[in-house]
């Protein structure tokens, strides 16, 4: 058989696999493809033919292996057989970019230090309507007013962060065409460019096409789908107080870094000169995609400029890998899930995948998207990062498959979710890190829950949420009518139930980084558990977790539906007529004094759920409650239907001096702390008969939660 193996592989390299190399393997052949581009390396590979992956995969037999060499790759990689293996050789640094080069730059006269060269040959306009510029390997920075300063895509409220604070926002009825007034808005014609709002809450945030300017006003069309694009609606100047924004457009070239494509044409300004300077623009919408393909295997290779798609994979492996600048900037109609899922590494139908020591980070869009069939499926050891730059909903993690276990992991900056969870699933995230949410809006958390469009609450199934830092979480302030608030939680679990969080350590959840003069509640919570409408009768289990530094404790928004009788008579879904939580157990938790509160709501609703107005219902106007006294809310709490079932848990004030260095996030118990063997057992949970409170209960193993990934030295950047 192996001379027989051997004879083939000799044969199909006569016949065709003229530009790889192919060596028998233990199991299957091994073909190797060299590039002929290795920038970083005088002498690269002393081969004459050179081969791209995708030729190599066609090539291919199930059981192959493909061993890539250093170098680029300007390709997408396309995986079309199964039970293949693609890995680097060796130590080798490869690849795979969804970019080409851009060359023959001259001078544009009318611009002073500005340079245009024709688009690279591969770029059609049509399919991708924005690119991705790279000088040397490092992005740059598509042209804007004001400037992006500093290296932070998602600081709407820093100096230097690319954002304007903006006034007089308002569009008249009748038209479409709004106006809104930034700070020093340059004299330049910005007719034709792009207008990107943070207005109210993101349900209000704006794209609109500039269609003039006066001053420091910017008349712009919006084609968001709310009431920018609604002829006949009227948004009165003092409906937004202020809102934040940037306009993009080739004449706000002005500063070394900045690039612009129009009309077929790049142009960029340099610190200097030209010279010496490799331009790259992003081509290729993708750079990986698979599909009907199982037992895959990709290791030790290096993606950028371009998205993933998977589709109908079973048995996905992606080890040692990284995805960055994922997808370029976009306009999009909504603001939701549905429009930012693909614009990442989108996974549907794709069961029993394992991402393992992979680095995702920096994209206008999302990251990972495992749809509603896609099962079984781990991260371990991952670092996701710097997701979600145009404002929308995004998440690190979007998970609507079953059975998600995410470990080890860190999930930093992000504009505004890291996990989403909007279907009954089983998801288990333990010991990673979440830092950074919500970077471009507010209202949400980092552990995002919610069952919103369902007339039931989530089920997860006996979901664990264990052993996790959640910290560092601010927002972006909103003001919509008579809405003024900049509002973040830890756990945002709205209407969600049957589910266990434990030895969670959660700091820093405050929302203190605005300081403008307009009337703002600033509201950072620990949780929020909803249910509005919804009976939550399944668990739901808070066990020795510590958190400290925030403003709220715990909130819950019920509703009870005051149109109750008339929409089950028409044949409604809903399960009760109001919010309820029947098995909640909050034990050994470590409390900040602060409040608790419950706005016991009632709405006139739809028969899907949609509000249609709000009501009173005279009875109810005692159940409502906002104390710091723990006791009294969770009494309070058991006679209007949420009954926490609280034992043992425990509030520290601010001045307290019960952590050994909570500033620098070293929260275990000093010897004199009275959480200290003041718990309660929980058989599965604690670790002695006489259990400390909090999250460091048996060990310290919560503060080391996260990666341990070391990020890649990417050797085209130089």
């Amino acid at each position: 058989m192996k001379k027989l193996g051997f004879a083939l592989s000799l044969l199909t390299l006569m016949l065709g696999r003229s530009n790889t190399n192919t060596v028998l393997a233990a199991s299957g052949e091994e073909l190797h493809v060299y590039s002929a581009e290795i920038p970083w390396n005088q002498f690269g590979e002393s081969y004459t033919t050179y081969n791209s992956i995708t030729d190599a995969i066609n090539s291919a037999d199930p059981g192959d292996t493909i061993v890539v060499h250093e170098g680029i790759y300007r390709e997408t990689v396309d995986i079309n057989v199964s039970n293949l293996t693609i890995k680097a050789f060796e130590n080798d640094y490869v690849l795979v970019t969804g970019s080409d080069l851009v060359s023959g730059f001259s001078p544009v006269y009318n611009m002073p230090g500005v340079y245009y060269a024709d688009v690279a040959y591969s770029y059609n306009e049509s399919e991708m309507p924005y690119t991705q510029v790279f000088v040397n390997g490092d992005e740059k920075t598509m042209a804007r007013h004001p400037n992006l300063t500093i290296d932070d895509m998602m600081a709407p409220l820093e100096l230097g962060g690319g954002y304007s604070k903006l006034s007089n926002i308002h569009k008249d009825s009748g038209t479409l065409v709004a106006e809104v007034t930034f700070e020093d808005l340059p004299n330049v014609n910005l007719e034709g460019g792009i207008f990107r709002g943070l207005t109210g809450k993101n349900r209000n945030y704006v794209i609109g096409d500039v269609v003039g300017s006066s001053g420091d006003t910017l008349m712009f069309e919006g084609f968001t789908a709310n009431d920018w694009r609604t002829v006949n609606k009227k948004i009165a100047a003092d409906y937004h107080d202020y809102g934040f924004g940037f306009v993009t457009h080739k004449n706000l070239i002005d500063t070394p870094g900045e690039w612009f494509v129009e009309d077929n044409k790049v142009y960029y300004m340099p610190q200097y000169s030209m010279d010496n300077l490799e331009v790259e623009m992003q081509v290729r919408k993708k750079v990986l995609q698979m599909d009907n393909v199982n037992n895959i295997s990709i290791q030790d290779i290096n993606f950028t400029a371009g998205n993933a798609e998977m589709i109908n994979v079973d048995g996905l492996t992606i080890e040692g890998c990284s995805f960055r600048y994922l997808h370029p900037f976009f306009t999009t109609s909504g603001y939701g899930m549905g429009s930012s899922s693909r614009t990442g590494i989108y996974m549907e139908n794709c069961d029993n995948g394992v991402y393992r020591d992979t680095y995702v980070a920096h994209s206008w869009g999302n990251g990972i998207t495992l749809t509603d069939e896609s099962n079984n499926n781990s991260f371990y050891n991952c670092i996701i990062e710097d997701i979600g730059w145009l404002g929308i909903f995004t998440a690190g993690i979007y998970a609507r498959g079953d059975n998600t276990r995410i470990e080890n992991c860190t999930l930093n900056e992000n504009g505004r979710f890291q996990i989403r969870v909007e279907t009954s699933v089983k998801i288990d995230i333990l010991h990673s890190e979440f830092k950074g949410a919500m970077q471009m809006g507010e209202d949400a958390g980092p552990l995002e829950f919610t069952s919103t469009g369902h007339l039931v609450p989530l089920d997860l199934d006996g979901s664990e949420i264990a052993y996790n830092k959640v910290h560092d979480v601010r927002g972006v302030p909103v003001s919509a009518g008579g809405y003024n608030k900049q509002f973040v939680v830890g756990f945002y679990m709205e209407d969600t139930n049957n589910y266990t969080a434990h030895h969670n350590l959660v700091y820093d959840i405050i929302a203190d980084s605005y300081d403008g003069p307009e009337y703002l509640q600033r509201k950072g919570s620990f949780l929020y558990l909803g249910p509005r409408f919804k009976a939550l009768t399944e668990p739901v289990n808070f066990y020795n977790n510590t958190i400290w530094n925030y403003n709220n404790n715990i909130n819950i928004w019920n509703i009870q539906i005051a149109n109750y009788d008339n929409l089950m008579a028409q044949g409604a879904g809903f399960k009760t007529h109001t919010g309820s939580m029947a098995n909640g157990n909050f034990v050994n938790n470590l409390f900040q004094t602060g409040p608790f509160s419950i706005n016991y709501a009632a709405q006139n609703l739809t028969k899907t759920g949609g509000t249609q107005s709000n009501a009173t219902i005279s009875e109810n106007k005692w159940k409502s409650i906002e104390t710091s006294d723990m006791d009294k809310f969770f009494d309070h709490a058991a006679q209007v239907g949420y009954s926490f079932n609280p034992e043992t848990n425990m509030m520290f004030d601010r001045n307290e001096d019960y952590y050994v260095d909570s500033a620098n996030g070293d929260f275990r118990l000093t010897n004199w702390s009275p959480a200290k063997n003041a718990g309660t057992p929980i058989p599965g949970i604690t670790s002695s008969n006489n259990p400390d409170l909090g999250a460091l209960e048996g060990s310290d193993y919560v503060l080391s939660a996260g990666a341990m990934l070391e990020i890649p030295y990417f050797k085209e950047i130089r």
